[in-house]
């Protein structure tokens, strides 16, 4: 074994470079490795939402805000099924970490912080992302990161993938074994090992076998494979979530395989767009007021359709006329993909030739349309919907299929409040923690999708983590 490292961390995401920048002020035996070739992780595509309250961004603004409200906020909008312990260690140290970045500096967007976007709103503004989403969180760190390596207090062992942890006869962690791409094998010794290894979603069926559901869309980070999640749970570890699995209300794939890249995200959210359209199960069937104002109501109605998909119908004229529904493609394209037999987009003369097109029942599709039509026309539509601008009506039809899908992972490592990873029996595993997407989205969002509930406790986590798991130096 090589010398003891005082801390291994394995990830140099969004957990693992706050992580080792603040555990190089207290020692310069940091070890990171990472599987891929460049620091970063998830960062590199991550909407980068963080979530704080009580910072100097709103100070500024006058915004009063406070963790406590914050975290009835979280829960809340989970319903209570988020970690309550975890949560209330995130809201509480969350400003530290904004102002933190901010001091190293990053931008919020102008205008910045707000309630809520694409997700339910919080009471207060305190949501906040930059220019250019995670990459805007990454630029920031990266010259941190790069500084304590270049000073030798950390170092960075890349395209490095760790395979096993070694444990004592006592189970306590004291090492990790990895591998590189040439197959070369190393142990490196630790008194302290770290997962912040991110999540699963690029790994198809590990995702389908943790969560329940198939991985429909390839829209992840190709490292997410879940190495951490196995090697926590190798490790004596427990594994909870599975319950909190939910998507977005969809998005359009470009293929009918599973997984399948996106095509196009569609403006379904009616705060920003109100529907012109219907939107049918594979049953035909209307399943929702398709101008439903709460987000997380939408979402979680389209949990207890068939394979989290629906249909959106509309008519000749709609499609000419109303807001665009995909804003990557223009009402012309759209008629294009369908005419040309593209997947997902379908076109004809009847709803009965439309349904056979798209895959559905024919004649129950007819009777959703007629009732629509009829409710468009009295002014009171079956749903409740308040939107009605038009009939389905006027020939050719058109479908589009979307696909609810998830670009995080749900299960995750069970920890305690000082981010140690748990046996079943509650007592830790000595020498590991998690923190970020190897904890499972559900720890700090629960059953719900609550605006920068990811990004901002594994960047807290890890500054938390880099700042206690040793003393300070000198």
């Amino acid at each position: 074994m090589h010398k003891p490292w005082d801390v291994i961390i394995i990830g140099a995401g969004t957990v693992g470079l706050p992580a080792a920048i603040f555990a190089a002020q207290r020692s310069d035996k940091i070890l990171v490795l990472d599987a891929a070739p460049d620091i970063g992780g998830t960062l590199h595509l991550s909407g980068g939402q963080m979530s704080a309250a009580g910072t100097r961004l709103q100070q500024e603004k006058g915004i009063e805000d406070s963790p406590a409200l914050h975290f009835e906020d979280v829960m809340r909008i989970s319903k209570n099924t988020a970690d309550s312990e975890l949560v209330g260690l995130a809201v509480n140290n969350a400003a530290e970490t904004m102002d933190w970045l901010e001091t190293i500096g990053f931008q919020p967007l102008p205008g910045h912080p707000v309630k809520g976007q694409d997700h339910e709103p919080y009471s207060v503004q305190r949501y906040v992302w930059g220019a250019e989403l995670g990459q805007s969180v990454l630029a920031v760190l990266r010259p941190q990161f790069e500084a304590v390596v270049e000073s030798g207090r950390v170092t960075l062992k890349l395209s490095t993938r760790a395979t096993r942890l070694v444990q004592d006869d006592n189970g306590a962690v004291t090492g990790v074994v990895t591998s590189t791409d040439g197959g070369a094998e190393e142990t490196f010794s630790a008194r302290s090992v770290v997962i912040a290894a991110g999540g699963y979603v690029a790994n198809a069926s590990l995702y389908e076998e943790l969560s329940g559901h198939p991985a429909y869309a390839d829209y992840c980070y190709p490292h997410c494979v879940g190495d951490g999640l196995t090697l926590g749970l190798a490790a004596g570890g427990v594994s909870r979530g599975r319950e909190h699995y939910l998507t977005s209300f969809g998005s359009v794939m470009q293929s009918y395989d599973v997984p399948s890249k996106v095509r196009c995200d569609l403006e379904h959210w009616p705060e920003r767009r109100m529907p012109w359209e219907i939107y049918v199960n594979v049953h035909g069937k209307r399943f929702i007021r398709e101008d439903e104002p709460s987000v997380d109501l939408r979402e979680h109605i389209l949990q207890s359709q068939p394979n989290v998909r629906y249909w959106i119908v509309c008519d000749a004229v709609t499609l000419k006329e109303a807001p665009p529904l995909c804003p990557a493609f223009s009402p012309d394209e759209i008629k294009i993909a369908a005419e040309s037999g593209e997947p997902m987009f379908y076109v004809a003369d009847t709803i009965a030739a439309l349904a056979e097109k798209a895959g559905l029942p024919g004649d129950v599709l007819a009777e959703t349309v007629t009732a629509f039509n009829d409710g468009q026309a009295r002014g009171v539509d079956c749903f409740g919907r308040s939107h009605l601008p038009r009939p389905v009506a006027k020939a050719p039809f058109y479908a589009i299929r979307a696909q609810g899908i998830s670009v995080s992972g749900v299960v995750g490592l069970k920890v305690n409040n000082d981010l140690q990873i748990i046996r079943d029996d509650g007592t830790p595993v000595p020498g590991l923690y998690a923190a970020g997407e190897a904890l499972g989205a559900g720890a700090t969002m629960g059953n719900a999708i609550c605006g920068g509930m990811l990004v901002t406790p594994a960047l807290t986590f890890g500054r938390i983590l880099g700042q206690h798991l040793l003393p300070m130096s000198g």
